[in-house]
């Protein structure tokens, strides 16, 4: 199954719009464009590069208006509740590697896009004097330039990265087993018998008590609004929902938690 949603997609142009009745939306639809990150969600929703632009948190657009605008959507709750996930991603991996430090260790970011969560936590752990040099960082997405990109990130840094290519739920691309794996952004775009599906392939992908973080988005109205002109069409789930699947597929002591926008969620569960 192809079913990576960072890769570019087609967004809903004006004709689109019209052609749903939802003329009254095109100044909306016009002056959302001005902003780097809205073009990005309504020309590719989902890509790579919007939520790369969200985890880095600097607003740019075509005019000082579109800058403008930019920092505004940046500062939005839904923004960032988007960027607690990199943050909370970032500190969940930060605390393992200091829990399992000193031990051999494969970590896997999936589907990566720019993984800074993995990286920032690598460089933290270092810069308070842990040491990298038993521990292996793995990628694996379907966009070959999401992993050049990747790959290029996290060398500017000093962090190696084995790169794997293809499709997350092909269990012959990820090529060994892992410690602990993250993948945030993904289940939100999933049926739950596909989720079911990737947790339970995750499972088997850890080792004896590795670890797992993932994460999930409870419905907004105005989230909901701009995925949804963005077309993106995303499966919400509650806290109990995501605890329940991850039990299904065989982990052990699912914990929840939700950020304090109350938007994204997040589950992290043993092997």
């Amino acid at each position: 199954m192809n079913l990576f949603y960072n890769r570019r997609r087609l967004a809903p142009t004006a004709q689109r719009l019209v052609r749903r009745g939802r003329v009254l939306e095109l100044p909306l639809y016009y002056l959302l464009r001005t902003s780097d990150l809205a073009r990005e969600g309504l020309e590719n929703g989902g890509s790579y590069r919007f939520a790369d632009h969200i985890y880095r948190g600097l607003p740019s657009g075509r005019n000082l208006f579109g800058c403008w605008l930019d920092a505004r959507l940046l500062a939005m709750p839904m923004v960032r509740s988007f960027r607690n996930r990199y943050l909370t991603a970032s500190s969940e991996l930060t605390a393992f590697l200091r829990l399992r430090s000193g031990t051999e260790l494969d970590i896997l970011s999936v589907p990566s896009g720019i993984p800074r969560e993995l990286v920032d936590a690598a460089e933290r752990f270092r810069g308070a004097g842990g040491s990298l040099a038993k521990v292996r960082f793995h990628v694996l997405d379907l966009d070959l330039e999401v992993l050049s990109e990747a790959g290029r990130v996290a060398g500017e840094r000093g962090i190696d990265l084995h790169l794997h290519h293809g499709d997350a739920f092909d269990v012959s691309v990820y090529g060994g087993q892992f410690d602990y794996i993250t993948c945030t952004g993904f289940g939100e775009f999933l049926d739950d018998r596909q989720l079911l599906e990737l947790l339970s392939l995750f499972h088997d992908l850890l080792r004896s008590d590795g670890m797992l973080f993932t994460s999930v988005m409870r419905r907004r109205r105005f989230s909901d609004y701009l995925l949804r002109l963005a077309d993106l069409q995303v499966h919400y789930r509650c806290r109990a929902e995501l605890e329940t699947c991850a039990a299904k597929a065989g982990f052990q002591s699912p914990q929840t938690w939700i950020d304090e926008p109350g938007i994204q969620g997040f589950l992290r569960a043993r092997k």
